[in-house]
């Protein structure tokens, strides 16, 4: 029998096959506590990284590949010592429509499968991952949405204490419901066999380069020609230093982010990959540069800012509280304006103070507090205080 990989492929049984199986695999413990997650988001690890602990506490988790099939869950509400829906991204909740009428009436039946789903007993655990998301075309819907969402949830996930302050006049979020789990970091979730010699080598840079790394998907909310703008304003200031931006990661179909590619790859000082990063692959990259880049125009958490960490890297970041509370204030540099200029000056900061084997290790010594063991192992333990 060929192997079927559950949870991986959407199949005409999910997701109860899913819920099942995570179901019994626990069955050791007696009634586990069913706990469904969705979207699933398998090109990055966070999630198999936050749960990673969850069945030492017994809770039996499950992918819910197809997010509006989440009702399932009350179907197994006799054989769990309760249910839960964990709620990560909202916005397909619209599907991709392109109309405001047809995506309001889709949002709101989400909506109120949701809110039967609490009605029935079932717990709304909400992880707030983003102001609002990215790509939103109905930025007004999004934000109703969300707060209907904060409503009918009994637990709000935020990964960062402030993060209440910095959803003020856009969700408002009931401070009883609020459980903090900071984001865990990567640490054995890539490969990390390769050296920073060999990386610099794979890659084609040399020694003597100060190489800033921008990781991850290519959208415009990262302030993508604010980058270019700046990166031509550092190398212009210093001549005598090879700087060189690196750049990893799929650019979205935005004029912006076509934009960019263009520009990047005809220009002498960034070296660019515009396709997904195989896992495998990460580790060149991530080994082969001095900093990380998380100076987004606007974002709430950072998985980036965590991945460069665990890869020892120091960062350039946007002067938010969210980003001050998880990063090393030694091994930062903040961005005083939100101008080329600006960022043209953190990079050069960032090039006399940051680049160093001492601020790497540094880097690497205080990330370990963020490990997924010791994260998720709290978050469940707090969790099922709040459960019903």
């Amino acid at each position: 029998m060929r192997a079927s990989y559950t949870g991986f492929v959407d199949r005409g049984q999910s997701p109860v096959a899913e819920l099942w199986s995570a179901l019994t695999s626990l069955s050791s413990v007696g009634r586990p506590h069913l706990y469904g997650y969705t979207p699933v988001a398998r090109n990055n690890p966070f999630q198999s990284l936050l749960y990673k602990k969850f069945a030492d506490h017994g809770i039996a988790t499950a992918p819910i590949l197809r997010p509006e099939k989440f009702r399932a869950l009350t179907d197994f509400r006799d054989l769990a010592n309760g249910t839960t829906l964990h709620l990560h991204w909202n916005a397909w909740m619209t599907f991709g429509s392109v109309e405001p009428d047809r995506a309001r009436r889709m949002a709101m039946g989400i909506i109120g499968r949701l809110e039967s789903l609490r009605a029935k007993g079932s717990n709304l655990v909400w992880t707030v991952h983003n102001l609002y998301p990215h790509d939103a075309k109905f930025i007004d819907l999004e934000l109703e949405v969300q707060q209907r969402i904060a409503d009918s949830a009994n637990v709000i996930h935020v990964m960062s204490r402030s993060t209440q302050d910095a959803m003020k006049g856009i969700v408002d979020l009931a401070p009883e419901k609020v459980l903090f789990a900071p984001h865990p970091n990567y640490r054995g979730a890539y490969q990390d066999l390769t050296t920073r010699e060999e990386a610099r080598c794979v890659l084609g840079l040399g020694p003597d380069e100060v190489v800033f790394l921008l990781f991850g998907a290519l959208k415009p909310y990262k302030g993508l020609q604010r980058l270019l703008d700046a990166l031509d304003i550092v190398v212009r200031r210093n001549p005598d230093r090879q700087i060189r931006l690196l750049v990893a990661g799929a650019p979205d179909d935005s004029p912006e982010a076509e934009s960019f590619v263009r520009n990047a790859l005809v220009h002498p000082n960034v070296l660019i990959e515009p396709a997904r990063i195989p896992a495998e692959r990460a580790q060149y990259f991530l080994r082969a540069s001095d900093v990380g880049l998380v100076n987004y125009e606007r974002m709430l958490n950072s998985g980036a800012a965590l991945l460069y960490q665990t890869f020892g890297l120091p960062t350039v970041a946007a002067d938010q509280a969210t980003l001050r509370e998880g990063l090393p204030s030694d091994a930062t540099v903040f961005v005083d304006g939100t101008g080329p200029d600006d960022f043209a000056d953190a990079l050069e900061k960032a090039t006399e103070t940051l680049v160093s084997k001492e601020i790497r290790d540094r880097v690497a010594a205080y990330i370990r507090q963020f490990d997924p063991d010791i994260v998720s192992d709290r978050f469940a333990s707090d969790l099922l205080e709040r459960l019903q």
